[in-house]
């Protein structure tokens, strides 16, 4: 399998470029029964062990926004969008409460009556909160690369790559539809597949553009067009 954006040869089984990285096949085809389960459990990670604390709502809000977004504009930059959104958060997320769990562990210490033995003075005992909150502090900052690397994984994972893998569907007929559900009465170029006279003539202009490169061969090229003109997916 060529890519139709440089020319690299790939095997059948390649989902991305090896070089370039673009996708192979086709994201004109709607989400996979695993793909929707992926968002659901997506959803259920944010809802069931974190949204009663608060702090997942906004990334729920992002998300959703993102979505309705991407359908009504018809584009797949809101849910790009929605990604920069989400790790811009999470990174001020975890800063706040380092900062928060810091200065209420150094204070709390500090000015109560209790934390001053009659051994210790209190300037020590001051002093000693000090070093064991610049501990916390720097605990936290450790953690928050971490923390924020999970979560970015847990959504590429579960979220982002399977609307990826479909963007081209989902802008044009959302995430959960599928292909019975949004058929379109259309004349196609031979009437026996599912590729637009569009589609078409801009897989030919792809494939042309490979040729006059040098990227692949005339009989590649003519096995290609053959297939289009069959209305085969090349």
């Amino acid at each position: 399998m060529y890519c139709k954006e440089c020319g690299t040869e790939n095997s059948d089984n390649s989902l991305r470029c090896k070089q370039c990285n673009a996708y192979l096949k086709s994201s004109d085809s709607p989400l996979t029964g695993g793909d929707r389960t992926k968002i659901i459990a997506f959803f259920a990670f944010l809802i069931l062990p974190f949204g009663w604390l608060g702090g997942s709502i906004l990334i729920i809000l992002i998300a959703i926004f993102g979505l309705y977004i991407m359908k009504k504009d018809q584009s797949f930059k809101p849910i790009l969008n929605a990604k920069k959104w989400m790790k811009v958060y999470l990174v001020v997320l975890a800063l706040s409460i380092t900062t928060i769990v810091t200065f209420a562990y150094y204070h709390g210490n500090t000015n109560s009556s209790w934390d001053y033995p009659n051994d210790i003075p209190k300037e020590k005992h001051e002093k000693n909160m000090m070093t064991h909150s610049m501990f916390i502090a720097a605990g936290g900052l450790i953690a928050t690369p971490i923390a924020v690397g999970f979560f970015m994984f847990v959504f590429n994972s579960l979220f982002f790559r399977p609307l990826e893998e479909h963007q081209n569907w989902i802008t044009k007929n959302g995430v959960f539809s599928d292909e019975n559900s949004s058929k379109k009465d259309s004349t196609n170029i031979v009437g026996r597949d599912n590729l637009s006279s569009y589609s078409v003539a801009d897989e030919m202009l792809k494939w042309n553009a490979l040729l006059e490169k040098g990227l692949i061969t005339k009989e590649e090229f003519d096995k290609a067009k053959t297939k289009l003109m069959n209305g085969e997916k090349v």
